[in-house]
């Protein structure tokens, strides 16, 4: 999070460059113009990226706040929780901007088959959402116990036992967050391939 360039500006700057390209998608193809719906399921995306992370990160804040002291470099204090949810917004922001746009690619891509319509893979962003959250759930249940990272090596001394599992748990939370995104993404871009050779059939 750059102070010289926030977090919102590059938003804004996004948005912008995706209006301008879409608008002159539309100036040179008219209603046969795609890029307004092709950005706007991006934008989709990041907004439920947004979401998702926001969530987790104010729960698991409240879980291990050394976490986000020690692992994240936030500041404690009486916005901390704020600051928290913030960062996870953001994180789970541009986390769903390139989901959407790999998924954008590989199911609208120039090819043999027919693309795949937005609306169609709206329907199915169910399925990354779906894989984050429970695997966000399921990861620290079977492996909080573990330690591959070091942990406890590396924070002998700052944190109490307790702090100190509290910590991995909200670790492997985060890795189960990610694993499942990647699985339900990948999940999704098969069923996406599929229905683009069932439609050229």
């Amino acid at each position: 999070m750059s102070n010289y360039f926030p977090f919102s500006y590059r938003v804004v700057l996004l948005l912008g460059l995706m209006l301008v390209v879409a608008l002159v998608d539309f100036y040179r193809k008219g209603p046969q113009a795609t890029r307004f719906r092709e950005y706007g399921f991006v934008v989709i995306a990041g907004a439920i990226g947004a979401a998702v992370g926001h969530v987790n990160d104010l729960i698991t804040s409240s879980i291990s706040p050394d976490y986000f002291i020690l692992g994240k470099g936030l500041e404690d204090g009486p916005d901390f929780r704020v600051q928290a949810g913030l960062f996870g917004l953001q994180v789970g922001f541009s986390a769903g901007v390139i989901g959407g746009a790999i998924c954008l690619y590989a199911s609208r891509r120039k090819s043999a088959y027919p693309p795949i319509k937005c609306s169609r893979l709206l329907q199915m962003l169910w399925m990354p959402i779906t894989g984050a959250v429970l695997c966000g759930i399921a990861v620290p249940l079977a492996f909080s116990q573990l330690d591959p990272a070091h942990f406890s090596a590396q924070l002998n001394g700052l944190l109490d036992a307790g702090k100190l599992n509290r910590f991995r748990q909200v670790w492997w939370t985060h890795v189960g967050l990610y694993a499942g995104m990647i699985i339900g993404l990948a999940a999704m871009l098969v069923r996406a391939i599929r229905e683009r050779k069932t439609l050229a059939t």
